[in-house]
């Protein structure tokens, strides 16, 4: 090898690649630690870097590195030495803003776990996770569509005549109950029931007392157990059976005639067209639902239908496909925005 002999293509795109990558991973510790150690809940009045150091007790070569780090970002401001939250900021990384979307980040540290050692995790050595969800991923759930998706799905919803008439509605799989709590709200003589796993409608009774709602639970396994009704609306949103005919079945057989069956799903199509794909689909797999069947592709379940199936599907039944809206929605557990499809299908034989 002759040392002087200059390589034909240079590193730097290479060498940019993995800056650009590394930098990536830098801030988004930063932003992680920032919540940990209560840096936002400390800058809704203005302070320096000497004085939030002492408050949080970390050295002040560190606080201003970070204020100035998270000051780039754009979610703080500096004027005259001092730092503020930013607007950004204020609504959504206060941990007493109701938009508060801390766990939302904070969730992501289990995935950034597994990317860090991804030797082990090509090796089988994934997380086991049941569609029972723990306490905390029911937070992150509700947090997450609280920043503008419930308002967006309930308005559209709301449009509609047939649920303005409406006296019964089912929240299928319906977690942290929050739809249903919101419909009930805007329609106040509709008796709405939240129907999940028991573990997870626990978590639903706290957010139906926190917001004094008049919902119900159902605990039950909707794989396993009958809808009971009928009901005048069933909603569903990104729940494991929401592209499966059986569920589509069951959801038939729970109807009334000319009862809305309202579902909000993620439909894999063109998959693995960017890098953000590719990378969602790997992480996808680091994860077991072992109870729900989990298929290769982000939030797919083996049964699964694709759109367009699941669409003549709801016709044979005897649904009426009314409208389909699109409504986007930032997944808190990638971090990437997925365009999802909200399906208003009426019963009509």
């Amino acid at each position: 090898m002759n040392i002087l002999e200059r390589p034909d293509v240079t590193h730097e795109k290479l060498q940019q690649v993995v800056e650009n990558a590394f930098n990536g991973l830098k801030t988004f510790n930063i932003i992680k630690s920032s919540i940990e150690i209560g840096v936002f809940d400390n800058l809704n009045e203005p302070v320096n870097y000497e004085e939030l150091s002492q408050r949080l007790e970390i050295e002040p070569i560190f606080s201003h590195y970070i204020l100035e780090a998270l000051e780039k970002i754009g979610l703080i401001t500096k004027e005259n030495e001092l730092y503020q939250n930013s607007e950004l900021s204020k609504l959504y990384l206060d941990s007493k803003s109701k938009y508060d979307r801390t766990n939302c980040i904070l969730s992501l540290k289990e995935n950034a776990d597994q990317w860090n050692n991804l030797n082990d995790t090509l090796k089988g050595n994934l997380s086991k996770k049941e569609e029972s969800f723990f306490p905390f991923i029911i937070q992150v759930m509700a947090e997450d569509c609280i920043s503008g998706e419930l308002q967006d799905t309930v308005e559209i919803i709301n449009s509609y005549d047939e649920f303005k008439d409406s006296k019964t509605l089912l929240d299928l799989a319906g977690g942290h109950g929050m739809y249903s709590i919101a419909l009930s709200k805007i329609n106040p003589d509709l008796d709405c029931c939240v129907f999940d796993l028991p573990p997870v409608t626990q978590e639903t009774e706290k957010y139906i007392r926190k917001y004094g709602a008049n919902v119900k639970t159902i605990p039950g396994n909707f794989y396993q157990d009958d809808l009971k009704g009928p009901y005048d609306v069933i909603f569903s949103s990104y729940n494991p059976g929401g592209k499966n005919p059986e569920i589509a079945q069951k959801v038939y057989n729970s109807l009334n005639l000319g009862g809305l069956f309202i579902n909000k799903q993620y439909f894999p199509e063109n998959e693995n067209q960017t890098l953000a794909d590719v990378l969602d689909n790997l992480e996808w797999n680091f994860a077991n639902f072992e109870k729900s069947l989990k298929a290769s592709t982000r939030y797919s379940f083996k049964g699964d239908l694709s759109f367009d199936e699941y669409s003549e599907f709801l016709e044979d039944l005897g649904f009426e496909i009314m409208d389909v809206h699109y409504v986007d929605h930032l997944n808190p557990s990638f971090g990437t925005k997925s365009r999802n499809k909200l399906i208003i299908s009426k019963k009509v034989s």
